[in-house]
């Protein structure tokens, strides 16, 4: 039997629809059958959060709605960000005739 979080977390990881506790705990329960008490989604939010791997996003506005950070490709160093303005840069020039 897997417990609360790891069920959230599943059903999270099923794509990434942001979606509310509600939510989240509606189709955990048609999925699996579990009724789980009022606030085990939150709990089950919170232990989440405390994992390094898992990364939570939710909407700032009322009722929040929760989805994992989707990683995007690797992090670009300030060198490398420097030679890609550097070729934008001379690529425009020479676009309008000012190399």
């Amino acid at each position: 039997m897997k417990s609360y979080p790891e069920l959230v977390l599943e059903e999270l990881q099923r794509d990434n629809i942001p979606r509310t506790s509600a939510q989240i705990e509606a189709q955990i329960t048609a999925r699996t059958g579990v009724t789980p008490h009022k606030t085990a989604v939150h709990g089950a939010i919170i232990a989440l959060r405390a994992r390094p791997e898992v990364h939570l996003v939710h909407t700032e506005t009322y009722p929040r709605k929760y989805s994992l950070a989707t990683l995007t490709g690797s992090v670009k160093t300030k060198a490398e960000i420097s030679a890609e303005f550097e070729r934008n840069l001379w690529a425009v020039r020479q676009g309008r005739g000012q190399a």
